[in-house]
C-alpha cells in the first residue's frame, strides 16, 4: 500500500505536468494553430503596416525590437542557461551589428540587460531554494570585494564626474555578477561541457571569417564602414595591408581572442578524449592561432609562447620539453630571418619591444603618471581617463592620458589600493585554479583545468599591454571561465568520465 507521502509526490507531479492554463493550449501546446491565433497574426501584421506607414520604417524596426525582445528577455530570466548562452553570442556580435546600424544604437546595453534579467531570475530562484553554498569559494569572497570597492568609487571625492563612474562601472563590477550567475548555472558537468563547446565554435567562426576576410577580402559593406572613419582606417591599416578583425569589435580584441582559444583548444586536444575529437581540437586550434597572425596583434603573438611556457612548467612532461625547446629554436628562427613581408615583420616586432616606438611611448606614459598613482591611493575616479575622461572630463590631466593597459588604468582610476586589490583579485584566480588542477584525479577534469589554467594566464598577461578583460567577448568568457574553474571540482572523482 502506497503511503500518503508517495501519494502525495504523485500528484505534485501530475500537477506539475497539467497544462497550464488557457495560455499555455493557445500558444505553446496549439502554436497558435487556432482562430485566436489567426486573428492575432493578423492584427500584428495591421499594427505594423500602420506603424511603417505613418511613422516610418525605422519606428517599424523598433517595434520589432520590442516584440521580439521582450519574450526573449522573460525566457532568458526564467531560464538562465538560454539567458546565459544568448549573452555569450550577444557578446561576440553585438558590437559587429552596430558598426552597420545607423545612428550608432547603444547594442552593447543588450548583455547589460541579459545579465541583469538573469540575475534577478537567480535571485527569485534562491528566495525559494535558499542554497548559497555554491558560493562558498576563496573567488566568490574576492569578486565581492572587488565589486564593493568598485561601487565604493562612486563616492571618490577626486572623480570629475559622476557620469563617468555610470558608464565605466559595468564594465569593471557589472560583468563580474555574470560569475555568480554561471556558478549557479553549472550544477552538472554536461553544462560546463555544453558552453565550452559553444565558445569552441563561436572562436571557431570568428576564426574562419577572419581567414574570409584575409583572402576573399572585406565585404563592401565592411569597407564603407571602415572607410567613413580616418581614424579608424589608420588603425586597421598598417604596413600596406589591412588587419583582419572578423566580426569583433577590432583587430587587437579579435587577436587576443585567437590566441587563448587557440591555446584551449590545443590543450584539450592532449586530453583523453575520442581520436575524432582530439583531431577536431587541433584543428580549430590550429586555425585560430593561423587566423591570429593576419590580425596583425602584437600581444596576441606573444601570448602563445607566454602559455606554451607554463602549459610545460605545469605538465613537466619530458615530450613537451622536447618540443618546447623545438618550438623556441623555431620561434627564434622567425624571429631573426629578414623578411619583406608585412605579416611577418609585424610578428617579428612584438619581440624586439625597443625598436618598437609604440612600446616605448607607452612606458615612456606609464613612467610620467607614476606620481600620481603614488600620491593618490583611491585614484581618479572611475572612467577618469581615455574615451570616457574625453567625453566627460576633457581638458584634465588624467582625461588627456591614454592608458593602454588595463593593470594601468586601474591604477590611475582607483589608486594604488585599487591595483592591490585587483592583484589579489587576480592571484586568488590563478592559485585556485593551480591547486585544483594540481588536485584532480580525473584526467578528463585534469586537462579541463589545465586548458582553463593556461586561458587564464593568457587572458592576464594580455591585460598588460591592452585592457583586454572589458573588452567583449573575452570578458564574459572570463568570468564564465571563472565559473568552470569553481565549479569542475565538484565533479572530480576516480570513476572515468564519459568523454
Amino acid at each position: 500500500m502506497e503511503s500518503q507521502v508517495t501519494k502525495s509526490l504523485k500528484s505534485t507531479r501530475t500537477h506539475d505536468s497539467a497544462p497550464q492554463g488557457l495560455l499555455y493550449r493557445l500558444f505553446i501546446k496549439e502554436k497558435l494553430n487556432n482562430p485566436f491565433g489567426y486573428v492575432f497574426i493578423l492584427s500584428l501584421t495591421a499594427v505594423f503596416s500602420a506603424v511603417i506607414a505613418t511613422q516610418g520604417l525605422k519606428s517599424g524596426i523598433l517595434l520589432s525590437a520590442v516584440l521580439i525582445g521582450v519574450p526573449v528577455v522573460f525566457a532568458a530570466m526564467f531560464n538562465l542557461q538560454f539567458g546565459l548562452l544568448l549573452t555569450l553570442v550577444a557578446a561576440f556580435f553585438v558590437l559587429w551589428f552596430k558598426k552597420f546600424l545607423p545612428g550608432n544604437p547603444p547594442l552593447g546595453l543588450v548583455v547589460d540587460i541579459l545579465i541583469g534579467v538573469m540575475f534577478f531570475g537567480m535571485f527569485i530562484r534562491q528566495i525559494r531554494e535558499r542554497d548559497w553554498s555554491f558560493l562558498k569559494n576563496p573567488i566568490s569572497l574576492v569578486v565581492l570585494i572587488w565589486i564593493g570597492y568598485n561601487l565604493l568609487m562612486f563616492f571618490n571625492p577626486e572623480a570629475r564626474s559622476r557620469e563617468a563612474w555610470f558608464y565605466t562601472v559595468r564594465g569593471m563590477a557589472l560583468f563580474i555578477v555574470l560569475y555568480y550567475i554561471t556558478v549557479y548555472i553549472f550544477n552538472q558537468l554536461k553544462i560546463i561541457e555544453r558552453f565550452i563547446k559553444i565558445c569552441i565554435a563561436l572562436s571557431l567562426a570568428a576564426a574562419l571569417y577572419g581567414l574570409y576576410q584575409e583572402f576573399a577580402g572585406l565585404p563592401s559593406w565592411e569597407l564603407n564602414w571602415l572607410r567613413s572613419d580616418p581614424r579608424l582606417f589608420k588603425l586597421v591599416y598598417q604596413w600596406g595591408k589591412l588587419r583582419i578583425f572578423s566580426f569583433i569589435s577590432d583587430p587587437s580584441t579579435f587577436g587576443i581572442l585567437m590566441a587563448y582559444m587557440g591555446m584551449f583548444c590545443l590543450v584539450l586536444a592532449t586530453g583523453p578524449f575520442s581520436a575524432l575529437k582530439r583531431w577536431l581540437l587541433f584543428l580549430a586550434g590550429s586555425l585560430m592561432l593561423f587566423s591570429m597572425l593576419y590580425s596583425g596583434t602584437r600581444t596576441a603573438y606573444v601570448l602563445v609562447p607566454v602559455g606554451l611556457t607554463f602549459y610545460t612548467l605545469l605538465t613537466l612532461n619530458k615530450k613537451v620539453v622536447f618540443m618546447m625547446v623545438i618550438a623556441f629554436l623555431g620561434g627564434t628562427a622567425l624571429v631573426m630571418m629578414p623578411t619583406s613581408n608585412p605579416t611577418i615583420y609585424r610578428f617579428q616586432s612584438a619581440f624586439k619591444p625597443k625598436k618598437d616606438a609604440s612600446m616605448n611611448t607607452r612606458l615612456t606614459n606609464q613612467k610620467r603618471i607614476q606620481p600620481f598613482i603614488q600620491s593618490h591611493p583611491i585614484g581618479g575616479g572611475l572612467g577618469s581617463t581615455g574615451y570616457f575622461g574625453k567625453r566627460f572630463s576633457p581638458g584634465t590631466m588624467l582625461a588627456e592620458f591614454p592608458p593602454d593597459s588595463g593593470f594601468v588604468r586601474v591604477a590611475v582610476e582607483l589608486g594604488w589600493i585599487g591595483l592591490l586589490l585587483y592583484c589579489i583579485f587576480l592571484f586568488v584566480i590563478l592559485r585556485t585554479a593551480i591547486s585544483h588542477y594540481v588536485s584532480s584525479v580525473n584526467p578528463k577534469i585534469r586537462v579541463y583545468y589545465l586548458a582553463f589554467l593556461i586561458m587564464m594566464i593568457a587572458m592576464v598577461v594580455s591585460n598588460y599591454p591592452q585592457d583586454s578583460l572589458v573588452m567583449l567577448p573575452t570578458s564574459i568568457i572570463f568570468y564564465i571561465s571563472l565559473a568552470a574553474i569553481v565549479r569542475l571540482k565538484d565533479y572530480d572523482t576516480d570513476k572515468k568520465l564519459k568523454a
